[in-house]
């Protein structure tokens, strides 16, 4: 495994070829990818609200630092690369009496793939970098940024381009009222509720799909059920194979493009750290028939490896027969799940539910 991969992996739970093969994108997305504030700094500096100068590290062999030409952002995007430990920026206040020694800020930025060693060596040399600029009487502040910040940077990053190539096909967009239905939402949120109170749940001890939990949503679609955990103020990331449909989400607001991926649900192990998520959720999966049972099969093994020991696995279907079939495969593979009858008389969604825990 590379370096790069490593990273990817360890910090962020997603694998590096799932987001690295395509052109050259991996020289288009490192430090500056996962840090937020500093477009929001250049602007502050393109309107003479925060006037700074960069000093950037970067850490190979040996720590070298290299001060910052004219264009900061775009000095940051041209140097940004795996191998960054972190950047100084550093607003100079000059003094109002020739005499007295210039003050200013330094902000120092670190992003959360660094490993300590790395961290260290760029810590050891910021004196020296800070007392390069000429800037006395310098109150440092240390912004890093989390591996979850980073992870969601990298996932909006290309949900945005999707969206983008879907805007520039001319692909028609449905009307909002005509594909989301609050019935529809209102029995998923009605689901999340009744497995909330479930004897398993109580049970275990755990919290199922709170707030403060990783969720993971397989099998999205354009966001309809994603509206019901968005409703209980749950944050889920989630994956749909269906481009047009993730598109159609996120031109509607519906799903966050910080918590997309366009993803085979099949291949999750593949393309994600495995036991990193308390909950994994699919709505309305199926429809399972002899035909294609392998493929629903395979899906609910990857949700299975997703799954953190003790973590909650909740699938809804319409027909009986569909959890049945999901039950039977998974016992055999050790995880002992439950079929609850959740029909109603309003909608034919999420009639069945399976439910089981790792």
């Amino acid at each position: 495994m590379s370096n790069l991969s490593a990273l990817f992996s360890q910090k962020l739970g997603i694998h590096a070829s799932f987001y690295l093969t395509e052109d050259n994108f991996a020289a288009q997305r490192f430090l500056y990818a996962g840090i937020p504030q500093l477009e929001e700094l250049a602007e502050m500096k393109k309107a003479g609200q925060f006037d700074f100068e960069t000093v950037l590290l970067l850490y190979e062999n040996n720590p070298t630092f290299e001060k910052n030409p004219a264009d900061t952002a775009e000095f940051i995007r041209r140097n940004a690369q795996a191998s960054i430990a972190g950047f100084v920026m550093i607003e100079r206040r000059p003094s109002s009496d020739p005499s007295l020694p210039d003050t200013g800020n330094c902000l120092v930025f670190t992003p959360a793939v660094s490993d300590m060693d790395t961290k260290s060596a760029f810590y050891s040399i910021l004196p020296e970098l800070i007392s390069k600029s000429a800037v006395f009487d310098c109150p440092t502040h240390q912004i890093e940024i989390s591996p979850k910040a980073i992870a969601d940077d990298i996932r909006e990053y290309y949900s945005k381009n999707a969206l983008s190539f879907f805007k520039e096909s001319n692909h028609a967009l449905p009307p909002y009222d005509s594909i989301y239905s609050p019935a529809r939402v209102s029995k998923a949120a009605a689901t999340l509720q009744r497995i909330r109170g479930s004897t398993k749940v109580i049970e275990s001890g755990k919290e199922f799909a709170a707030p403060q939990t990783n969720v993971l949503e397989i099998c999205c679609g354009n966001g309809m059920s994603t509206l019901a955990l968005h409703n209980e103020k749950i944050n889920p990331v989630c994956i749909d194979i269906n481009e047009e449909d993730i598109c159609i989400g996120l031109s509607h607001g519906v799903l966050k493009p910080e918590k997309i991926m366009i993803m085979d649900a099949t291949t999750l192990s593949k393309n994600l750290n495995v036991e990193q998520f308390d909950t994994v959720i699919g709505f309305m999966i199926g429809t399972i028939y002899e035909f294609n049972k392998e493929i629903w099969f395979s899906i609910a093994d990857e949700s299975v490896k997703m799954l953190k020991q003790g973590g909650f696995l909740l699938f809804t279907l319409r027909e009986e027969h569909e959890a049945n079939r999901i039950a039977d495969h998974l016992k055999k593979k050790g995880i002992d799940g439950e079929i609850i009858d959740n029909r109603d008389d309003e909608t034919n969604y999420d009639s069945w539910i399976y439910f089981a825990q790792k």
